[in-house]
């Protein structure tokens, strides 16, 4: 019989420079949570019911009750959730009944922290947002080389950046690549 092994996109890609690491890891279950079109009076009301917090602005997150919610577009949120439940979208789509679609997407990205004094000098130089300025908490959804990026600032020295497992690759060389550079 065979034996299924979980794999990371990135095989757990882990470089560090004199004050930067880029590391690959486990991120938990990620699940994006859209709200149904007419019904956000209602998707408000059971999202402070199952998580005690009004939902993210733009370009927030917050900490709720095992994890993260990200804003991520009108009406669109992700939740990364930590440790494993290969069934948090339904347990989601349950919460919310018919005020939101629940879709599990924890296959579909590769999770990198970026981590160190020089986070900004690197990231500043790959990432077209003003990230300096950005709060903590702050999360923004864009691209990076051309490739779509989720930037997640948790403070100064710590970003994780979520792309598609399909460009994870490439996005990985474009960062690896401007991280030399900026830092040699």
């Amino acid at each position: 019989m065979s034996k299924l092994t979980p794999t990371l996109p990135l095989d757990g890609f882990e470089k560090e420079w004199s004050d930067l690491t880029i590391k690959e890891y486990y991120i938990g279950e990620l699940v994006s949570l859209a709200c149904v079109l007419g019904k956000e009076s209602a998707f408000n009301t059971k999202f402070k019911s199952a998580f005690k917090k009004d939902p993210p602005k733009p370009n927030e997150m917050i900490e709720i009750d095992g994890g993260y919610a990200i804003w991520s577009g009108q009406g669109q949120y992700m939740l990364l959730l930590l440790g494993e439940n290969i069934h948090a979208d339904s347990y989601l789509q349950e919460k919310f009944k018919d005020t939101a679609y629940a879709t599990l997407q924890s296959d579909g990205w590769a999770s990198l922290a970026v981590t160190g004094h020089s986070t900004f000098n690197v990231l500043e130089r790959f990432i077209p947002l003003d990230i300096r300025g950005a709060p903590n908490n702050f999360a923004a959804r864009t691209s990076a080389h051309h490739l779509a990026v989720i930037v997640l600032k948790f403070s100064d020295a710590e970003f994780q950046l979520l792309t598609p497992r399909s460009s994870a690759h490439s996005f990985l060389d474009g960062l690896v690549n401007t991280t030399k550079n900026v830092l040699g």
